[in-house]
């Protein structure tokens, strides 16, 4: 794959888009928001952020120049290989290679059931890895900007140009440096991330009014117009309130039963979640940055990625499609990504007339 295999590579994981998590550097020179060959431009974890040895369901978001791609022959496989600390790089090189013996093979098809590997924790965060050879204990792996940490996860897709792309899982593991009142109180009121959703996709074709564009009506455009294309997210409380129908960071599940029993606790947008700084030595609580990665069959997106900070209120983000000159159906997807590593996407159709 791409740096160090048989083909391009693919710079998208399932923490990545906001400059976080694992892939391969892409080829700069190739417009990352055109598809014009079997790429797999995400992968989902349901839930998004697990223990070691928890279960997740995994599906990935396989496409070519064509449209989505129904029948493809994708295995999958953890890498339980730990880079070494002394080099650079987000993975082990032997995680690339297809024989390698630290690859644990999860299954075949567009969407797997896995169990994480149990050893995640130590071998990709904080705990101390095992001794080897008689060698001493190595260090801990450092935590990402938000506190976090990643399992390598593997596609290798059999296609006429075979080729390897990299995710990174987010494991729930306890944080680093802290104290036991720390950690246990990170333990106590810490959610797990879950992933993004586009609540609604809107396009606004030159000047004309902004409409709803659904995934079953396709929009009609002419040749080389100017779409300006619109995410929206859900609205995520910054406090926790009781009748909000959202059960979230700090919210009393006995006192708010009516958000917080029978649903997966979070929210669909930018979440608010605990943290533990690694400077200061003491829990925060943040919001989530968000991004969206545009993609296209046809057409061009001027900017690939645009996203908001985790100081910005805004959870509107837009970009600018511009039509082909030629008649036809562009497939067109938006893949969600927060900075802890959720993803989802949603798939839009044009008509070129």
């Amino acid at each position: 794959m791409g740096l160090l295999s048989r083909s391009r590579a693919t710079a998208l994981g399932l923490g990545l888009g906001l400059g976080l998590g694992l892939g391969c550097t892409p080829e700069l020179e190739h417009d990352l928001s055109l598809v014009d060959e079997p790429r797999v431009l995400a992968v989902q974890s349901l839930p998004a952020e697990a223990a070691p040895g928890a279960e997740v369901q995994l599906r990935a978001l396989y496409v070519d120049g064509d449209g989505p791609l129904t029948e493809p022959s994708l295995a999958w496989a953890w890498c339980n290989a730990r880079r070494p600390l002394a080099e650079l790089g987000p993975i082990d090189r032997e995680c690339l290679e297809a024989s390698a013996e630290a690859l644990e093979p999860i299954g075949t098809g567009l969407a797997v059931a896995a169990t994480l590997p149990p050893g995640g924790c130590r071998s990709f965060g904080p705990e101390p890895p095992p001794a080897e050879d008689g060698q001493p204990s190595g260090r801990p792996v450092d935590p990402d900007s938000t506190g976090g940490y990643d399992q390598p996860l593997v596609l290798q897709a059999a296609a006429a140009t075979p080729h390897t792309t990299l995710f990174g899982l987010r494991l729930s593991c306890g944080p680093g440096n802290a104290t036991q009142r720390q950690a246990a109180e990170l333990r106590r009121r810490y959610q797990a991330n879950v992933a993004p959703v586009i609540a609604a996709v809107e396009a606004e074709v030159d000047d004309q009014p902004a409409r709803a564009v659904e995934a079953d009506a396709p929009l009609v455009v002419a040749p080389g117009a100017s779409v300006t294309w619109t995410a929206r997210f859900p609205a995520c409380p910054m406090a926790p309130a009781c009748g909000d129908g959202l059960c979230t960071l700090d919210e009393d599940p006995e006192l708010c039963a009516a958000d917080c029993t029978g649903v997966i606790p979070g929210c669909g947008g930018a979440e608010t979640y605990l943290w533990f700084d690694p400077l200061e030595l003491r829990l925060h609580t943040r919001r989530e940055a968000l991004a969206v990665a545009w993609y296209g069959t046809a057409g061009r997106f001027p900017s690939p990625q645009t996203g908001v900070g985790e100081h910005d209120a805004i959870r509107v983000l837009d970009n600018e499609w511009i039509a082909p000159d030629e008649p036809g159906e562009a497939v067109l997807w938006l893949v969600a990504r927060d900075d802890r590593g959720g993803a989802s996407w949603v798939e839009r159709r044009v008509l070129v007339e």
